[in-house]
């Protein structure tokens, strides 16, 4: 998704290609932009017996990005 988004920040400020992006990640607390893989902790501890006592909570995987 960010290939698309970044390209037409490119385009439309005229920003060289990945600056967008790189101005994203450095905005966002933990320093970067998330990857598929930092989302396979809560997931598996979501789907795990550990899990069975959480009951509608909101688990933000963001680095930082919000604070619920």
């Amino acid at each position: 998704m960010w290939d698309v988004v970044d390209g037409l920040f490119a385009r439309y400020e005229n920003l060289p290609v990945g600056e967008k992006k790189r101005q994203v990640g450095e905005a966002v607390p933990y320093g970067r932009m998330g990857r598929p893989e930092d989302l396979t902790g809560a997931a598996v501890f979501l789907a795990s017996s550990d899990a069975d006592y959480v009951v509608a909570q909101t688990l933000n995987v963001d680095g930082g990005n919000w604070m619920s």
